[in-house]
């Protein structure tokens, strides 16, 4: 068990400030003159502080104790109380809220036989000495709570990004590499010099890949900024990439000033697009990317000239989805002329 230095800091100025000021309330009252036995009851009191953020429960009990020994012994109402303030606050910050509120109440009856007004001003006395600081101890609890509830949910967040962007670099590279490897096996005997160039693609491809996979490492381990490097001028290469392949692939983009953040959701909405075309349409298919604006959107348009087809949307699909509501888009995603994407993401004022 570990006694913070907070703890300790406390526990010494609730003695220091009880030793002090309960000879003081004893003369507003009328009261003897305090014994040692008095004064090691508050002592024994603030000295239950130092378990309040490891054992909660004990600091109640202790200075409960205490206190309630206390008061038994004819000793008047003082700073001794201030423990007691302290002590609630603390199970309410540290423990469960039952066992804040039954503990508020243990302490709210162990006051009761030595009170000596009517029953009216002990619940009084209770709502603003017991009751209150309990209840700040609970805001505070929950307070904290939700700031830890948003750093994790901001984590988590962060953490599905970086692993939509891994999804997108290294799947891509591997539909292309694998594409490329087909050609090359096919022509190696026929085409050496076919052969060789897909071979080079294939290495280029997956030197990419690699430095992608690479970036987005380094980007977890907290080692590279986080701002997108990819813009919409990267879109004709990878067009070519994809003719390499051989998927026949055109582009017609407008040149519009975007933030990074949206020309990278553009840039993979047309990498997983055409990723999915490679992977599952038929030899001589083509494909078709517009990027435009229309009426305040950034329209993304991705078509095949394939057939008809039905399909299950995976985790590529979703990716895409995701992307374009991040930015408070939308996309569709069909199949009845071949397969198309249509992502349309508002323009930033």
């Amino acid at each position: 068990m570990r006694i913070r230095w907070q703890d300790i800091a406390l526990s010494v100025a609730l003695v220091f400030f009880g030793l002090g000021g309960t000879r003081f309330a004893a003369r507003l009252q009328g009261a003897e003159t305090l014994d040692v036995l008095a004064y090691l009851l508050i002592a024994v009191a603030a000295a239950g502080l130092l378990f309040r953020s490891a054992r909660p429960l004990w600091t109640v009990g202790i200075t409960t104790v205490a206190i309630a020994c206390y008061l038994a012994q004819g000793y008047p109402f003082g700073p001794i109380l201030m423990s007691g303030v302290a002590a609630m606050y603390a199970v309410a910050v540290y423990a469960r809220i039952e066992l804040a509120a039954t503990s508020a109440l243990v302490y709210a009856l162990a006051i009761l036989p030595w009170w000596n007004d009517s029953l009216t001003s002990w619940v009084t006395w209770s709502a603003g000495w017991i009751l209150l600081p309990a209840a700040a101890g609970v805001l505070v609890k929950l307070r904290r709570k939700s700031v830890v509830d948003v750093r994790e949910r901001a984590v988590i967040s962060e953490r599905l990004r970086l692993a939509q962007e891994v999804h997108d670099v290294v799947g891509h590279g591997l539909s292309v590499i694998a594409m490329q490897a087909g050609v090359a096996l096919y022509v190696l005997d026929k085409d050496p010099a076919k052969a060789r160039a897909s071979l080079e693609a294939i290495r280029a491809t997956s030197k990419e890949a690699l430095e992608g996979l690479r970036s987005e490492l380094d980007t977890l381990r907290g080692s590279a900024p986080l701002t997108p490097t990819i813009t919409l001028a990267d879109v004709p290469a990878l067009a070519a990439r994809m003719r390499e392949a051989g998927l026949e692939v055109s582009t017609e983009i407008e040149d519009v000033d975007l933030p990074e953040a949206h020309q990278l959701a553009v840039y993979r909405i047309v990498q997983e697009s055409l990723t999915n075309v490679l992977r599952h349409s038929n030899p001589g298919v083509t494909a078709a990317v517009r990027v435009y604006t229309v009426r305040g959107e950034l329209v993304v348009h991705v078509t095949d000239t394939g057939a008809p087809t039905a399909f299950v949307e995976g985790h590529g699909i979703a990716g895409m989805r995701s992307r374009a509501e991040a930015l408070e888009g939308t996309l569709e995603v069909s199949g009845a002329h071949g397969f198309a994407v249509i992502a349309r993401i508002p323009l930033p004022s």
